[in-house]
């Protein structure tokens, strides 16, 4: 009979379990982070990048605007 060491764990469905599990195989600490680059510093979106709220809100409007009265006449709703 084989020793237990060598002996693989079977499940309900005689499936082998891994023995080692993905944490004890690629080890990482929560608290370190990796340190970010000058680039990747300088790629990030902030509020301050992007545009006043009123003039994206109001382009989207704008637009949406512009489909539905261009499909209202596709659809014969408007005659112009």
């Amino acid at each position: 009979m084989k020793s237990q060491e060598t002996q693989n764990i079977l499940t309900e469905n005689n499936f082998p379990l891994p023995e080692n599990t993905a944490n004890e195989m690629n080890p990482q600490e929560p608290d370190k982070s990796e340190q970010m680059t000058q680039v990747q510093r300088d790629n990030v979106i902030t509020n301050q990048d992007l545009p006043n709220p009123l003039v994206r809100y109001g382009f989207t409007l704008v637009i949406l605007a512009t489909f539905l009265f261009v499909v209202a006449i596709y659809y014969g709703i408007i005659n112009p």
